[in-house]
């Protein structure tokens, strides 16, 4: 089937590619999301009973959550029970004809279920096989289960993250472990994608949450091999390490008159106009505060004297005269704020989604890249749970007769509509 733009535009770079997406929550789905944006035609295999489960992950606007609904418009959805044989060769006939499968399940499980990478790509040698996993492939904890919240503590991303050295280990306010991962595994399939042009034949693709935080550590990392020193909490500073200091100063949220803003002053020629903007221009040539060194060593100091300055006015007044003095300052912003900012806007970075049941549209992120001459497509909805279960059956040989005893036998599942129509 062509799930290509119909807005009239170039083909979608992915177009003729097909998805085959086991992948449930979040850092799979976001892989998928993005090849799907990019054209390709993403199946997403779903539990009979409740499918993925970022389903039932809220808040919840009628049955839609607030996790599924972003990371998995315009995918289409069939409702499988892989445990059963029947289900086992539903998934083999639809991986025979895909180009992609991504996959996030422990690797004896699937082995268990006939659905190893092994059994996969015999039956389609061209098939690129993607796999994330907790912890990787290799090594004492390969097996094990594992989510975000763990990762960005095993991965040491909560031991820098707090409101300052002695604050206690706090986890990222969003997925950025999944996130991540998810763009890593999608770097990785459009690699494998370009390769089998060439060679004609697929390879697996891998990487895992832990992989995916310990490359987010990369300068604490360096920074503790550097001084001897684990780093610690600087809340929204910029991170410093050891006595000396290798931050940049003044760099991170500011009180102003009616909150906080967050500056970034990442060298001496910034901070001659910051000196300038805020009516300090001797700032700049004293001994104390010429160098970032010396900055970072007398911060105490000059943060008294940053502070007397900006609480005079509100963080707008501040955000004109740096924008004026070209210093690098922005809002901290509410969730509500970002989708009303006018360069989120200006942007095109949100897009309007019509769900099943809810009345008027919601407002979901677009995938944050453009492509000059194939630009990626707007996608639909996201599926309501087995919603083209009988369409991508079809699709895949099965017949009328077939698709019917499969869901009678709850092999499968077809979600109906409020009046009883598939």
């Amino acid at each position: 089937m062509d799930r290509s733009d119909s807005s009239g535009s170039a083909p979608s770079p992915l177009q003729g590619i097909r998805v085959l997406d086991l992948s449930t929550i979040i850092a799979g789905p976001m892989a998928t999301l993005i090849l799907g944006h990019l054209g390709a035609d993403v199946i997403k295999i779903e539990r009979v009973d409740g499918g993925d489960d970022s389903r039932h992950m809220g808040p919840h606007l009628g049955e839609w959550g607030s996790a599924f609904v972003p990371l998995n418009r315009g995918k289409r959805s069939i409702a499988v029970d892989i445990t059963t044989p029947a289900g086992r060769d539903v998934v083999l006939r639809l991986a025979s004809s895909c180009d992609v499968i991504v996959e996030n399940m422990r690797g004896e499980k699937l082995a268990a279920l006939g659905l190893d990478e092994a059994t996969l790509r015999a039956a389609n040698p061209r098939l690129v096989y993607a796999s994330l996993s907790a912890f990787g492939h290799r090594g004492p904890d390969a097996k094990r289960p594992g989510y975000e919240a763990l990762l960005q503590g095993r991965s040491g991303i909560m031991s820098v993250t707090g409101t300052g050295p002695s604050s206690p280990p706090v986890r990222s306010g969003v997925p950025i472990i999944d996130g991540s991962a998810g763009l890593w595994l999608t770097v990785g399939v459009l690699a494998a994608l370009v390769e089998r042009a060439q060679s004609g034949e697929g390879q697996r693709v891998s990487t895992s949450l832990l992989e995916a935080g310990v490359m987010l550590m990369f300068h604490n990392l360096l920074g503790a091999q550097f001084t001897n020193e684990d780093p610690v909490p600087q809340g929204s500073r910029y991170p410093s390490f050891g006595a000396s200091g290798a931050s940049f100063y003044p760099y991170g949220a500011f009180e102003t008159g009616d909150g906080p803003m967050m500056i970034g002053v990442s060298n001496d020629r910034i901070f001659k106009r910051f000196a300038t903007a805020l009516g300090h221009p001797e700032w700049a040539s004293s001994p104390s505060y010429v160098t970032n060194v010396l900055r970072v060593q007398h911060r105490a100091a000059l943060d008294d004297e940053i502070r007397a300055v900006l609480t005079t006015e509100p963080a707008c007044h501040w955000k004109a005269v740096f924008d004026a003095h070209q210093v690098p300052a922005a809002p901290i912003q509410t969730a509500t704020q970002v989708l009303n900012d006018p360069q989120v806007q200006a942007q095109r970075l949100l897009e309007e989604v019509h769900l099943a049941g809810v009345a008027g549209p919601v407002t979901v992120p677009r995938p944050p890249l453009e492509l000059s001459r194939t630009p990626h497509r707007a996608l639909a909805s996201p599926p309501g749970l087995g919603e083209h279960t009988a369409e991508i059956l079809a699709e895949a040989g099965y017949s009328g007769d077939e698709i019917g005893a499969l869901i009678a036998q709850g092999v499968c599942g077809r979600r109906e509509t409020p009046d009883g129509r598939h």
